[in-house]
């Protein structure tokens, strides 16, 4: 039995870091040799943007760089995946969409209800201040940390520590004025990542 769904997604608008997405899902039955295969098209793509498939632990099955801006469209064979839970994680500029899909029985399935975005923070140095922001629609708890480290050594200190919780839009700014020159690196912990950026002052 082949098992191949159609899975769209069509950029309809994007302002002020919001994006709407519709997702079309169609499937057919066809005989051929028990291959599972998904179909996956995806719409605005820009060359240099990540494409990748990882298991409901993480893990990374499957990790490609798009090479042309446009259309993609691709078949994944996925008769080998055992019965679980997956996503197709489509990393663009600002967000990384998830798009799941479960593996029962030789057939697989996506779960439109839970596809979602995932909004990347955003750091910069200016001014000797840290600026960081980041859209958090599930309010879920962000950890922000800044490290220091002297020039001439590599062993970074934990100077400064927030948990952010409860907050769709967040927004801060830290002042680095009355700290020692040196290299500084921000970890962001959150939507089950760690994002790390490096300064000098």
């Amino acid at each position: 039995m082949k098992n191949i769904i159609t899975l769209t997604i069509c950029l309809i608008a994007f302002t002020s870091s919001f994006a709407s997405t519709h997702i079309g899902i169609s499937s057919s039955d066809k005989d051929d040799k028990d291959k599972v295969e998904i179909v996956l098209t995806l719409t605005d793509v820009k060359a240099g943007q990540k494409l990748s498939i990882k298991d409901e632990k993480g893990v990374l099955l499957f990790n490609t760089v798009l090479a042309k801006s446009g259309a993609f469209n691709n078949k994944f064979d996925i008769t080998e995946l055992p019965n679980g839970v997956y996503h197709f994680e489509h990393e663009k500029e600002i967000y990384t969409t998830h798009i799941p899909f479960t593996v029962h029985s030789g057939t697989a399935t996506f779960d439109k209800k839970n596809e979602k975005k995932v909004y990347k923070p955003f750091v910069s140095l200016r001014n000797n201040h840290i600026y960081f922001s980041k859209l958090e629609l599930n309010k879920d708890n962000v950890e922000f940390n800044i490290y220091y480290s002297k020039a001439d050594t590599e062993s970074y200190t934990l100077v400064h520590t927030e948990n952010i919780s409860d907050t769709i839009k967040i927004e801060r700014a830290y002042r680095l004025s009355d700290m020692p020159e040196g290299s500084y690196k921000v970890i962001i912990n959150a939507d089950g990542q760690s994002y790390v950026e490096h300064f000098k002052i």
